[in-house]
């Protein structure tokens, strides 16, 4: 029973992000800044005496570490509520770095991420730490302050929405690292940022939205997930986008992510880097999907059907064609044709035409079946005890559709 609700809940989650998605424009109209947060935290200049271990260790100080390291995160983009962004954490053979790249797109989403594969043995201790650090160089251009970065942590070994992020100030953390060697003869632009975020400043999210009075972070029982997000969503307890966003392209090049702990020392300001030990032992991707309960995983597939990236690209490329081109649905259905006739010849692209007419159409009346047997009946019922517990005087958590 544990596992059917379970696989239940994950496809009224995958129903709630489409619709939301495209009655809001996946966040399009987020409002401005409601509330202030606390600062962000970047530089290593503040702290007077720092110890680093590193966790995951993409240097070329041990090549099978630097591709463990590497196999150890999977990809985490917009496509689960609309959007088509795509990024990927890679090694870069005979480099000093892992490169996460990718695009960034906003339309129908607006972030990348990534997150650790679940953590085979126990989770990460972090006993005795004070946050977490990365070493890391924006190479794709120089405007980091035109994205929003963040770390992620989880306490706990489920992989939902519900997570503790911390924002970061990359562009500080490039300027530290520039003044930081101004006097070396080596180019400045080309230093490595050190960015380091405490514990304490982490704060618990649903999506991009701060949860009222979350509880604070508590890594004594382990941490089972660290992952890093690029996204235009600023964490605030509204909806809320950066202004001026870069979409596009992006390269962050990383050396190390670790834990850090730092002390007085009597204002030595030394800093201190322990070599990694072993890098934690993680799930395949294969193993990992092989133990989700048996219903999800039977589930998974129709859920794939429903909200798959194809689709969305294909949504995509259809609105820029009727809006920016101008063209009416049959034409841009043409267009389409034409443009796959060079390389499969005519027949072949319009029965590949066809075939992805009916898929969509099957996808567009399940989905709509959906939402008039499950989501709406949900939708009620949840607005229902919201408004309940308010009437009660109880707290009541924000839906992700106001």
């Amino acid at each position: 029973m544990t596992a059917i609700t379970t696989a239940y809940s994950y496809i009224i989650c995958f129903i709630l992000l489409s619709s939301f998605a495209a009655k809001c424009g996946a966040f399009s109209t987020g409002s401005k800044h409601l509330t202030r947060l606390a600062p962000l935290h970047s530089s290593s200049a503040e702290v007077t005496s720092s110890q680093f271990t590193p966790v995951f260790d993409f240097t070329l100080d041990d090549v099978a570490t630097k591709r463990q390291s590497a196999a150890s995160f999977e990809r985490i983009d917009d496509a689960i509520m609309g959007g088509i962004s795509l990024s990927s954490l890679r090694d870069v053979p005979d480099k000093d770095y892992a490169s996460w790249s990718g695009v960034c797109r906003t339309d129908g989403g607006g972030f990348c991420g990534m997150r650790t594969l679940p953590f085979k043995d126990s989770p990460l201790n972090a006993t005795g730490q004070e946050g977490i650090y990365l070493d890391c160089n924006l190479a794709s251009d120089d405007e980091a302050e035109r994205r929003i970065w963040k770390f992620t942590v989880r306490t706990d070994s489920s992989r939902g929405e519900m997570v503790y992020q911390s924002q970061f100030d990359l562009k500080q953390a490039i300027e530290d690292a520039k003044k930081q060697h101004a006097d070396d003869n080596t180019d400045v632009n080309a230093e490595w940022a050190r960015v380091m975020v405490p514990f304490d400043k982490f704060q618990l999210v649903r999506g991009p939205r701060l949860i009222p009075d979350g509880p604070p972070l508590n890594v004594t029982g382990g941490i089972y997930q660290i992952g890093m997000t690029l996204s235009k969503f600023v964490m605030n307890v509204n909806t809320t986008e950066l202004d001026n966003f870069r979409p596009g392209y992006f390269d962050l090049r990383i050396k190390r992510i670790g834990f850090y702990n730092c002390h007085e020392d009597g204002g030595s300001n030394a800093s201190v880097s322990t070599r990694i030990t072993a890098v934690p032992t993680t799930l395949s991707k294969e193993d990992a999907e092989k133990r989700r309960p048996l219903a999800l995983r039977l589930l998974l597939p129709i859920a794939k059907l429903l909200f798959s990236e194809q689709a969305n690209r294909r949504r995509s490329a259809m609105r820029i064609l009727r809006e920016e081109r101008k063209l009416s649905r049959a034409r841009a259905i043409m267009f389409g044709i034409k443009y796959r006739r060079g390389s499969m010849g005519l027949f072949k692209s319009c029965a590949k035409t066809a075939g992805i007419l009916s898929v969509d159409i099957l996808r567009t009346a399940i989905k709509n079946t959906l939402k008039l047997v499950l989501l709406y009946p949900i939708r009620l019922l949840g607005a229902t005890i919201r408004t309940v517990k308010k009437a009660m005087g109880m707290k009541v958590k924000p839906s992700l559709r106001e």
